[in-house]
């Protein structure tokens, strides 16, 4: 049976599939092999505008969507999120922060949610990016958005402030994810940038 933490490397399709499986199992989420396992690992505060989230939750989770969070954050977001997954059994969960866990859900996720600018999103970025993960975020100097025709870029873009653009960045990355080549193209630049 694989653990959460497969050895990561280049070769992440195979190990990300073994991963996302592992973790559901260990953080109650249902896997289905095309459903796509979004993380947000900063924390869950004002200052990292998880309003633009808290806007467009509906929307998503009307989506193929499983959501992963580290629980460090305001009552007003910890409640929110607690009450979602009364609502939504088996496809969000909230977990400890501590260093193995942060190592599975980078390990495990297919995207970041992350809904600001500010240094612990960035911070976010850049470490989940190493895992494979690729980033729905605002205009950084650490990301470029994706372009298919090329086969250039390692993120997914929103406008700041705007949660339709927030929805709809997170829909195009849903859509290049149904196509392996594609996604695996996009993993490979997130790691190498």
């Amino acid at each position: 049976m694989p653990t959460s933490n497969e050895k990561y490397s280049k070769k992440i399709s195979q190990n990300k599939e073994k991963n996302k499986i592992a973790f559901c199992k260990d953080f109650g989420l249902n896997y289905k092999k095309n459903t796509i396992l979004a993380c947000i690992s900063f924390p869950l505060t004002e200052k990292n505008n998880l309003d633009i989230l808290e806007k467009s939750i509906e929307g998503i989770l009307e989506q193929d969507i499983n959501l992963a969070l580290i629980g460090v954050g305001t009552k007003k977001f910890q409640d929110f999120f607690t009450d979602l997954i009364k609502k939504n059994k088996g496809r969000i969960s909230i977990i400890s922060d501590n260093n193995k866990n942060r190592q599975k859900i980078y390990a495990a996720s297919d995207i970041l949610l992350a809904t600001a600018d500010t240094k612990e999103c960035e911070d976010e970025i850049k470490e989940s990016m190493n895992y494979g993960v690729i980033p729905i975020c605002q205009k950084n100097e650490f990301v470029e958005q994706y372009d298919g025709n090329n086969e250039k870029g390692n993120a997914f873009l929103y406008k700041t402030g705007s949660k339709w653009s927030f929805f709809a960045a997170i829909i195009k990355a849903m859509e290049n994810f149904k196509f392996p080549y594609d996604w695996k193209t996009i993993q490979k630049n997130a790691i190498k940038r």
